[in-house]
């Protein structure tokens, strides 16, 4: 058994109106050392090892139909990795940013990039539509160097990840059977307007359930939910985790859950 300390940062989108990218990477970073610290606090207290995650949810650095350049992704890809490397043990999950590519005919991409210890360890692509891309060209998604396998392994701990749309279409959970892989130990879903789906969690037995969603829905914008059985086709029975602390920073909420996998 593993002790998992993971915070969930959920917000609205109009408490970042006007705020530009870079004041949203700012407000990221101050999340990020307060996670670390809140998180590490817990997990000190309770003895032992430990993991510490920070969940950020899609859009976070785009505001949803703002798509950005790629110019701009590798600059918020290196200012992610000097965050990261100022809290070198937290886990982040760091959201997404869309943005486009192209010459002509620019097609538009969304990515989630997972840091630890100042390095991006993983790019996962979200590879469905949801339509917020209809007015900026066509939506493409990579599959090239891993871009498209939607599970990581740190930590010892397998996290998969679903990017909104793609846990609607059951993207992890087909991407397991096509391949005869174990479900991992921590299923994490980020989006930015959709709901929790604990009975759609691909978590093992034991594991857990994580969705942080920018558009505040849900409960409360995030939930974590334990694993309890695996229903055949029917789906998975959980125990909702009650947020062991809940700090109001960053335009909304940072939300701490004790999870043990």
């Amino acid at each position: 058994m593993t002790n998992v300390y993971a915070a969930c940062w959920t917000m609205s989108e109009t408490a970042f109106t006007g705020k530009t990218t870079q004041g949203r990477v700012d407000t990221l970073q101050t999340i990020a050392f307060s996670a670390d610290t809140q998180l590490k606090i817990r997990g000190n207290s309770a003895g032992g090892d430990y993991s510490r995650v920070l969940v950020v949810p899609e859009y976070v650095f785009t505001a949803g139909a703002s798509i950005l350049g790629r110019d701009d992704k590798h600059r918020i890809y290196r200012q992610l990795e000097n965050i990261s490397a100022q809290v070198p043990e937290l886990i982040i999950f760091a959201g997404t940013i869309a943005y486009k590519k192209g010459f002509i005919a620019k097609n538009t991409y969304n990515v989630c990039p997972v840091l630890k210890g100042g390095h991006i360890i993983k790019k996962l692509y979200k590879s469905n539509d949801d339509g917020v891309y209809e007015v900026n060209g066509s939506f493409r998604s990579k599959s090239d160097g891993g871009k498209g396998v939607p599970v990581v392994t740190i930590d010892g701990i397998g996290f998969g990840l679903d990017i909104c749309m793609d846990f609607n279409q059951h993207r992890l959970k087909n991407y397991l059977n096509a391949n005869g892989l174990p479900r991992p130990d921590i299923h994490i879903q980020i989006s930015g307007t959709n709901n929790s789906g604990a009975v759609n969690s691909e978590a093992r037995i034991g594991g857990a359930y994580i969705h942080c969603d920018l558009g505040g829905k849900g409960m409360n914008g995030a939930s974590a939910w334990r694993v309890d059985a695996h229903n055949g086709g029917d789906g998975a029975a959980t125990t909702r985790i009650v947020p062991a602390q809940t700090l109001v920073m960053g335009g909304g909420r940072l939300m701490l859950f004790d999870l043990t996998v």
